[in-house]
């Protein structure tokens, strides 16, 4: 299962415990213990999935540069398991003007997907250059959003109390061009305390969002999103944990760590 970068580039960060009108991003480093979530369906012949996942930001020049490294074990009914490693390298400019991107893809150690190129913003239009895999422009209609974007227009909505967001976002994950994602903003929560999971004390007293992606190919007509994820975000920007569904299994990301990054480190 190949997620599109949407999914982990919506770690956005205000300052910490307050609401603010302005989205402030934070530089921080989390780590993710992946497994599978609940019985797979009758679709699938994957009996447990195993794995982590990093995301690291980082301030830097006119902008931000974003890294994220899953790897991930699926082990199926006949007693194969398939090796799974995916990954990106990102820089977005602050004024959205600019898109790099590097995705790759490998399983068992093959290469299966190698993706590079850059978006550039010009005027009303949005025009993607791919190096890789192959060397190819499209253009994108207007309005179209770069990851980071997206998360300030999530996290200002949920300040409003507004319940649901869609846009037109373009992460550089796929050779496609960009999905269309309908947002959906649950009410605000507080992280109760708890005296089992000590790690996560530090979010106790925190609202927090239910917040769920429905995630579609540009100018496909299904009625069923491609995939669909849910993610526990707090004010601060921290994902908690969240669940992607494709429709055939279900997998959760559980933050074990979060690295909250000095300037010394951009």
């Amino acid at each position: 299962m190949r997620i599109s970068a949407v999914l982990f580039l919506m770690v956005g960060f205000l300052a910490p415990f307050g609401l603010q009108a302005n989205v402030e991003f934070q530089p921080h480093r989390a780590y993710y213990t992946i497994t599978l979530a609940g019985r797979p369906t009758l679709h699938t012949d994957i009996t447990d999935v195993r794995g982590t996942m990093m995301v690291e930001y980082n301030k830097v020049g006119g902008g931000w540069t974003i890294q994220q490294l899953s790897e991930v074990w699926r082990y199926h009914d006949d007693d194969s398991v398939e090796h799974i490693r995916w990954g990106y390298v990102t820089y977005e400019a602050d004024d959205g003007s600019l898109f790099k991107f590097n995705t790759f893809h490998k399983k068992n150690d093959l290469l299966v997907e190698d993706i590079r190129g850059m978006a550039k913003k010009k005027g009303k239009v949005t025009e993607i250059v791919y190096q890789k895999p192959q060397e190819k422009i499209l253009s994108l209609p207007e309005g179209v959003l770069f990851p980071l974007q997206q998360i300030k227009e999530i996290l200002k909505a949920a300040q409003r109390k507004e319940h649901m967001f869609s846009g037109i976002v373009f992460d550089g994950s796929g050779v496609e061009g960009a999905s269309e994602i309908d947002t959906f903003i649950g009410a605000e929560k507080v992280s109760p305390l708890s005296s089992v999971n000590e790690k996560n004390q530090q979010f106790a007293g925190q609202p927090f969002w239910s917040v769920r992606f429905a995630v579609y190919g540009l100018g496909k007509t299904d009625y069923e999103p491609d995939y669909v994820t849910t993610q526990e975000l707090l004010p601060n920007g921290i994902i908690k944990q969240y669940v992607i569904d494709d429709g055939t299994v279900k997998i959760r990301g559980i933050l074990d760590r979060i690295e909250l990054l000095g300037k010394e480190e951009y």
